[in-house]
């Protein structure tokens, strides 16, 4: 059974059990640190995943903080009370909490019992509602978790696939320089190498001065080419000094744009170091492509538990609100990838964005991300 499945059963049985009107099921969402409604009775069943609440907020949130139950004889007199206009509170008047505890002390959800009448609930009615929540708390929280493992394995094969693409786009892109940036100079190097020959054959000094000259500058921009796609692969900072100097690099080899940087020095997990360069070389793609900036911040520091990196620009901006679900266009593939890229490594992507004002792309990553 799926978890809302599990979530509205719940939800019936507590009613049932407690003589209540209504009842809301909240599971905690660890990575958000927030309840999320996961079932109710109807017709509130259909706010499953809609109705979010931040730890300590509202008399769930408070019941969620303190793992402790609680009952409200009159929820209007209640400061902890949050009226949620899509669930009605407004047609029932007392409510009885308890938390869903697994191993005897972790809050895995909350239940909240509603009815119509005041001072519907007492002891009596409020420890028969904690039992029966510890009761089913360890179904809803592997249902919880089959969800999640459910959810990563798509999330995993949407990234596979997306993978597949960036690589086969890559490759496109490397064929492209290696044709254009290194085949063509080699060519005219053997075309010059030629030349010389011939100037040999005839004594012509001078002639074969200028050809080798040339022939110099030649193997000098091939070699340049050639470093600078191998560094697109694999830039070397990253692997000799970190992910600070590499962001500060990166930032300053866009041309006609000024970079501001303030990258506190930190060195990461491998594989963090490396799906932050990529995030951050993504967001300033499309800087350069879209944003028509003159200015791009990235900043980079640790605060607490959390890695944040932010790229912001004073570009045009757009409206962050009317990206389409689907990527059909470069800069909203290029956000699909970077938002994936985070959610690999438990992080998030928060995007910024008003027209003519600016866009700014920041992340948020755990340092006890999946390793």
């Amino acid at each position: 059974m799926t978890l809302r499945e599990v979530a509205n059963e719940v939800a019936a049985l507590v009613t049932d059990a407690t003589g209540s009107d209504v009842c809301f099921v909240h599971v905690v969402d660890v990575d958000q640190h927030r309840l999320v409604l996961a079932g109710a009775t109807p017709p509130f069943d259909q706010q499953a995943g809609e109705v979010h609440l931040a730890m300590g907020e509202g008399v769930a949130g408070w019941v969620a903080a303190h793992a402790e139950p609680t009952m409200v004889p009159d929820k209007w007199n209640d400061p902890r009370y949050r009226y949620i206009p899509s669930l009605r509170g407004e047609d029932y008047a007392s409510l009885a909490s308890a938390p869903m505890l697994v191993d005897g002390d972790r809050v895995v959800g909350v239940v909240n019992a509603h009815a119509r009448r005041e001072g519907s609930y007492g002891e009596v009615e409020l420890a028969l509602l904690t039992q029966v929540a510890n009761l089913l708390a360890q179904s809803v929280e592997n249902s919880r978790l089959y969800q999640a493992l459910s959810d990563r394995e798509v999330e995993l094969g949407r990234f596979a696939a997306r993978t597949i693409e960036a690589q086969e786009l890559e490759r496109r892109r490397l064929a492209g320089e290696i044709r254009d940036g290194i085949s063509q100079p080699l060519i005219s190097l053997w075309y010059r190498l030629q030349a010389v020959e011939t100037a040999l054959g005839r004594g012509d000094q001078p002639a074969i001065a200028d050809e080798i000259s040339v022939a110099q500058d030649l193997v000098t921009m091939t070699l340049d080419e050639t470093r600078t796609a191998i560094a697109g692969l694999r830039p070397s900072l990253l692997d000799d000094l970190g992910l600070g100097p590499s962001l500060a690099s990166l930032a300053r080899s866009l041309p006609d744009l000024r970079a501001e940087l303030d990258i506190e020095p930190c060195r990461l997990a491998p594989h963090l170091e490396v799906a932050l360069y990529r995030i951050a070389q993504e967001a300033l793609q499309n800087v350069q492509k879209h944003a028509r900036a003159s200015l791009v911040t990235v900043r980079l520091s640790v605060v607490g538990d959390l890695v944040r990196l932010l790229v912001a620009d004073d570009g045009c901006g757009f409206d962050a609100t009317q990206m389409p679900a689907e990527p059909d266009t470069t800069i909203s593939y290029g956000l699909v990838g970077m938002r994936e890229r985070a959610e690999l490594i438990r992080g998030r992507v928060t995007v910024t964005s008003r027209a003519g004002v600016g866009t700014s792309v920041e992340v948020t990553v755990p340092l006890v991300a999946v390793t």
